[in-house]
This record gives C-alpha cells, sequence and structure tokens, in this order.
C-alpha cells in the first residue's frame, strides 16, 4: 500500500469547497443580475431625470417664447405691411384699433410705438384695470433722444431687442424694428410688454410644476420673478430699469449664482445646481438664450431637491433590497453548503476510524433526506456491521499492524528471529467437564481477554486460539529489536492480571526465542498471518515442561535460554534445568520467571550464561 505524505499537497475541505463553489456561483450569477438590474435602473432613472429636466426647462422657454414670439410678429407684420403701403404709420387712428385687436388675443402687450424719422413719437398702450383693459394713445414731439434712438435702429437690418427699459411707471421689454418703403426710412415699429406680465407669466408656470421659475437678465438682474409682482418699483428709473438679485431677496437664486454647475443635460442644454440654503437642498435648473439684448436671459427654475431624489431613493430602496436578497441567497447557499457537507465529514471522520480499526469508537451514521447521502449513510452502515463481525474473527492488532506499515510485502513470508508464547489453562478439560458450556465459554471468553488486552499492550501479535490454548509472537509485522523483552513484560502482565481477576485456575506460560518463517501461509483464498518452524515447536513443547514441572505459583512461567540471553537484568530468572523436549536432539535450557526474590539460582545465574 503506497503511502501519502499529508503534506505534500494542499487540501481543501469538502465544507470550504461547497461553501465556495456553491456561494460563489449564487454569489455571482445573484450579482451579476444585481449589478446589470441596477445599472440598467441607474440608466433609466438618470435618463427619466434628465429627460424631466429638459421638460421643465424646455417648457419655461416655450412659455417664454410664447410671449416674445406674438410681440416679433406683431412688430415683422408692421413693418412688412407698412413696406408694401398695406399700412400707412402715420394713421394713427387705424394703429390704435389695429393694436386693440391684436391685444384682444395676446393680452400681456402693453404698448406699440412708431417713432418716426423727425423724431416725434405715437404710443398706443393698453392699461389693465379693474373693469378690463382701456387703451390710451398719445403722440408726442420730436425729441432729440428719439433722434438718437433712430440712429441705432438704422444701424440694424432687421428685427432686434431692446434692452428693458423704464417709462411710465413700468419697466418694459421689447422688439424694434427698422422699416422702409421703397428705399425711404418710414420709421421704427416697437411692440412691447412689462416685467410685470413676465413675471405673472412664470408664476403660473411655476405653480404648474410646483417650482418657482425666473428670468435673469445677465448676472445681476432680475427680469422676472413671483416676487416682482408684489415688489414696488420705488427705486426703478431710466438708469436702472431693473431690480437687483439682492433686492430679490431670494437666497436660492443669490447662492446659485456662485457656483458652478454640478450637472449638465445630456445634450447640454441646460445646467443644473444643488443649492443648500436653511430649508433644505434645492435642485436649480438654468438655461441661457443670447437673443433678447444685449445680455443673456438666464432662463430657470428651482424646487425642492427631495421633490427629484425621489427617483434615486426608490433607486437605491431597490438596491438595498436587492442587496439584502443577494446576502440572504449566499447566506442560505452558505447554510445549504453546511448542510451537504457535514454528512460526508461525518462520514470522513468515520472512516478514518474505521481505516485505524477503532470500530468500538464508530456510530451509526444517519439517514439524510438526500437521496445519494443517505445510501452512502446505509451502504456504511452495512460495512461497519460487517467490520465489526470480521473483527470478531480476525486479531485486530495485527490488521492495524499491517495497516500501519503501509508495506504490501510485509507479508511475505520470510525468516525473522522472533520471540514466541503459549499460554494454557492447566488441567482445563478436566475443569470443563464440571461445566455447562456456557459456564465454559464465559470463562474462556474472560481469560482470552485478559491475555489479548496484555499481548497487545506490549505490540504482540495474537496468532491464535487453541482450544484453551493461546499463541502470540513478536518482532512483526512491525520491527522489535526489544521482542524478547516484550513477550517477558507480557507474561508478567498476565500473571499479574489473573491474580487480580481472582481466577481459581491454574496457566501455564512458555517463551521462547528463535529463527521462524514469519507471512500470509495458506490457500489463494484462505490465509493466515502466522509463524512456522522449530522455534514454535520448542516453545510448545517449553510450554507442556512447564505443566509437567511442579511449582506454588498459580501462573508458572518458563522462558528458554535463548530468550533469557535477550532481557535485561530486571527481570527474576530461576534456573529449572536442562531438558530433552520432543523434536530436538540438544537439551533446552529453562529458567522459570519469578515476581518473588532472586535466590542462588536465579538471575545471577543467568548473567553467566554464553551469549552465543
Amino acid at each position: 500500500m503506497p503511502k501519502t505524505d499529508p503534506q505534500s499537497n494542499v487540501r481543501i475541505r469538502i465544507s470550504v469547497l461547497l461553501m465556495l463553489v456553491i456561494g460563489g456561483l449564487v454569489s455571482l450569477s445573484t450579482g451579476a443580475v444585481l449589478i446589470v438590474s441596477t445599472h440598467a435602473n441607474f440608466q433609466n432613472t438618470t435618463e427619466l431625470l434628465n429627460a424631466s429636466a429638459s421638460m421643465v426647462v424646455e417648457s419655461i422657454e416655450d412659455n417664454v417664447f410664447g410671449l416674445t414670439t406674438p410681440i416679433e410678429e406683431l412688430v415683422t407684420s408692421l413693418r412688412e405691411d407698412a413696406s408694401s403701403g398695406e399700412v400707412d404709420l402715420s394713421d394713427t387712428e387705424f394703429l390704435k384699433a389695429y393694436f386693440r385687436g391684436v391685444v384682444a388675443s395676446a393680452p400681456y402687450m402693453t404698448d406699440l410705438a412708431v417713432v418716426y424719422p423727425d423724431g416725434s413719437l405715437f404710443i398706443a398702450t393698453q392699461i389693465t384695470g379693474p373693469n378690463g383693459p382701456t387703451f390710451s394713445s398719445v403722440v408726442e414731439q420730436p425729441d432729440i433722444g428719439a433722434l438718437q434712438y433712430l440712429e441705432d435702429v438704422k444701424g440694424y437690418d432687421g428685427l432686434f431687442w431692446n434692452d428693458p427699459f423704464f417709462d411710465q411707471g413700468r419697466t418694459h421689454i421689447s422688439a424694434v424694428a427698422p422699416t422702409y418703403k421703397d428705399g425711404v426710412f418710414l420709421g421704427a415699429v416697437l411692440v412691447s410688454s412689462t416685467v410685470q406680465h413676465f413675471s405673472g407669466i412664470i408664476s403660473e408656470l411655476g405653480g404648474k410644476y410646483g417650482a418657482t421659475g425666473f428670468i435673469l437678465f445677465g448676472n445681476n438682474r432680475v427680469l422676472a420673478h413671483p416676487k416682482l409682482l408684489n415688489l414696488s418699483p420705488k427705486g426703478l428709473n431710466s438708469d436702472l430699469p431693473l431690480h437687483s438679485i439682492d433686492a430679490l431677496d431670494d437666497p436660492i437664486i443669490s447662492q446659485m449664482l456662485t457656483q458652478v454647475p454640478e450637472f449638465q443635460g445630456s445634450d447640454g442644454s441646460f445646467d443644473g445646481f444643488v443649492v443648500e440654503v436653511a430649508n433644505g437642498e434645492h435642485l436649480v435648473l438654468t438655461s441661457t438664450i443670447e437673443d433678447f439684448g444685449s445680455e443673456p436671459w438666464v432662463i430657470g427654475q428651482y424646487s425642492p431637491l427631495s421633490d427629484w431624489s425621489n427617483q434615486w431613493s426608490r433607486l437605491s430602496d431597490a438596491a438595498l433590497v436587492s442587496m439584502g436578497l443577494l446576502v440572504a441567497s449566499v447566506i442560505l447557499a452558505l447554510l445549504l453548503a453546511r448542510k451537504l457537507s457535514a454528512p460526508i465529514q461525518r462520514s470522513t471522520e468515520e472512516a478514518m476510524k474505521v481505516s485505524e480499526l477503532n470500530l468500538d469508537q464508530i456510530d451509526y451514521l444517519p439517514p439524510s433526506r438526500v437521496a445519494e447521502l443517505n445510501l452512502q449513510a446505509v451502504a456504511f452502515n452495512k460495512m461497519l456491521d460487517g467490520l465489526r463481525w470480521f473483527e470478531t474473527y480476525l486479531p485486530r492488532s495485527l490488521v492495524r499492524q499491517l495497516l500501519k506499515t503501509g508495506d504490501p510485502n510485509v507479508v511475505e513470508p520470510r525468516e525473522v528471529e522472533l520471540t514466541v508464547m503459549f499460554a494454557d489453562i492447566v488441567g482445563f478439560t478436566a475443569t470443563s467437564e464440571a461445566m455447562t458450556p456456557q459456564a465454559t465459554a464465559e470463562m474462556l471468553n474472560g481469560h482470552f481477554e485478559i491475555l489479548n488486552r496484555n499481548i497487545e499492550a506490549e505490540g504482540g501479535t495474537l496468532d491464535k486460539y487453541i482450544g484453551d490454548a493461546a499463541m502470540a509472537f513478536w518482532g512483526a509485522p512491525d520491527k522489535q529489536e526489544d521482542h524478547a523483552e516484550r513477550a517477558c513484560r507480557t507474561a508478567m502482565a498476565i500473571k499479574q492480571s489473573l491474580a487480580e481477576a481472582g481466577v481459581s485456575y491454574g496457566v501455564k506460560i512458555a517463551i521462547h526465542t528463535g529463527p521462524l518463517i514469519v507471512g500470509n501461509i495458506g490457500a489463494l483464498n484462505r490465509t493466515n498471518y502466522t509463524v512456522i518452524g522449530d522455534t514454535v515447536n520448542t516453545c510448545a513443547r517449553i510450554e507442556t515442561l512447564a505443566g509437567e514441572l511442579p511449582t506454588r505459583e498459580q501462573t508458572s512461567i518458563l522462558i528458554s535460554d535463548a530468550t533469557a540471553r535477550r532481557i535485561s537484568a530486571l527481570f527474576q530468572l530461576i534456573h529449572i534445568g536442562d531438558f530433552h523436549v520432543k523434536g530436538r536432539s540438544k537439551r533446552v535450557t529453562v529458567y522459570r520467571m519469578s515476581s518473588g526474590p532472586p535466590d542462588e539460582g536465579g538471575f545471577d545465574q543467568v548473567s553467566t550464561i554464553s551469549k552465543g
């Protein structure tokens, strides 16, 4: 049997392997699904929020353009009609009636004005009152400022937007275009609304989306904001037509203007800011338009960040739930792996006990709900029953020693010097005739148990039982240099154990050392690991002699001189004499081993024996 070095290769426990494999596969599969789904949800949520933000910004822009486009269309229409001669810009009554009709569909237009080439001015004005709108018109005399303004207007080829201006207590937002007929300058056509109207539309839009809308003129003036509806125009003039950011007292916009965008729309159409103020965090979305005057218009809205973070909260909650399911799956997988590995590990531990022939320490494997594991348990339990029956008939110590050597050649017959022992009950035949078979068997079983226990304790090999006699030897299969001493110590231990057990019968023990053939002897399918040779026969004759020589000891131990030469002075020996034994021509010198004090024929005499 080849030996294996447990350190030669790295070993991994099946429980760890199953946990790694099952837990790893569950982690890999569930984790992959979690990562893919979370990534997809993240992408979808990001795209949804981006789309929502874009929609809000575009809606504000559309509403702003919904205010500015009709103004541009009216300016363009009057310009084209005057150029074609369909409209006479000097007909003020027509212009007043024309403006009244346009305002019916676009009530946020407040003024229609024509600046004539001489600097004179016609203005038609809509004034909103409690009883509805009223209209007035006025023609103003030429003015140097108007003439200078016309020079600026002539510098443009088409429509353009004026910077906001303050007039008659209101801040106007206006578009203007130079008008020509057949190359003759007819004047400038101007249509305006007010910041009040823009702020009203922005306020309605903010209410629609649950947000606050605004329009900034540049980075320091407010063009439209719900607060402007209640903010007094006091302090505004032709040089300062718009309220400042500070006057507006909106901390969110003020804070936003000091920050850089934290993100942008996927197409760069808007900027996003996260602004933290006393009442919490807010998300600000802005878009910049360059088409309305010398300064860009910053159109935007802001709302609590929580309104937008709900999507992220749901996404994070979903991710946490998925992560929890992943952890639970891994834990369940590990528990399953442990549950599966437990019976396998148990069977492995019990199998190791089988390999050491510790059958009395092995328990039956419990049944399992897993078919293969249950079949394994059934097969193991049947094997255990069979081994226990074999153990009854085979010398366990011998098998254990053969397993321990791991060398298949150890059982091949070979000649080696060994020490043999015979132990027999004195007068057993006569004694057993007066006993029942049951009592005889009980006596022999108890007797052999004592012998076997002491033989195994000294590493001896119990060869066989011969009626009431037992035969054992030392020196094989394990090599034992002190095989003679082991045999003698065993004999003394048997003597003491029998005395302690209080047996009533006598026992004779013989020990002899010499060359023997040891190994498997027998037929192909039925062999015994045993010893044969003259040494065995001689030991058997000495055992017979032990029964013939008178002794006061209940257990008589005789050893040959060949054994006596190989033991130490610790043993007390008494020289009995030289005897002829059957089958040998030479006499055999025999000594009695005693537990009492040495006498004149004792150990001192043995020490003079030639060691040959």
